[in-house]
């Protein structure tokens, strides 16, 4: 896609900008519902799910607030689902690869005074409790082509900031 964008006559950063947003355009083509730690809508292909021993399914918008909740209830989980960033398939969380720090956070939000550049695009990225991003992907070779794309470290489930379940 970038290669598109730059042969339209855009510099490589505008078209990593354009490729960005169009990747986030279709990752979150319908939203589903809100998240329970943020409040926020959630896109399908950013959604984890904490399935719960009581039989509740627990949805949020993203891994990092599915990581938040499971600390603070991680005794009733019993099994954890999440979307594959590229398809929007279900997959085990714990067995997939995951892109932590990319420059592609559907969930933040920005400040109304956050700095910004000649075209009115943020600066710097304030705290947000959906960063730093986390985006979940079935195969290791499309989570390395990501990252290479749109920067970030990919990761097990096992290396993640989490709770012991």
């Amino acid at each position: 896609m970038i290669a598109i964008a730059m042969r339209a006559g855009f510099t490589r950063p505008v078209a990593a900008l354009i490729a960005a947003l169009a990747l986030f355009a279709a990752a979150c083509g319908a939203a589903a519902g809100r998240c329970p730690e943020c409040d926020r809508h959630e896109c399908l292909n950013m959604t984890f799910s904490i399935h719960m021993k009581d039989g509740r399914t627990v949805r949020t918008c993203c891994p990092r607030c599915g990581l938040r909740f499971i600390r603070a209830d991680r005794a009733g989980v019993d099994s954890l689902t999440v979307k594959d960033f590229a398809t929007a398939a279900s997959l085990d969380a714990t067995a997939a690869f995951y892109v932590e720090g990319s420059d592609v956070s559907p969930c933040t939000m920005t400040r109304p005074n956050s700095p910004k550049d000649e075209r009115g695009c943020c600066l710097s990225p304030v705290y947000d409790r959906c960063l730093p991003s986390l985006v979940g992907f079935a195969s290791k070779t499309r989570a390395e082509a990501f990252a290479r794309e749109h920067g970030g470290t990919v990761k097990l489930f096992v290396e993640l900031d989490r709770p012991t379940l």
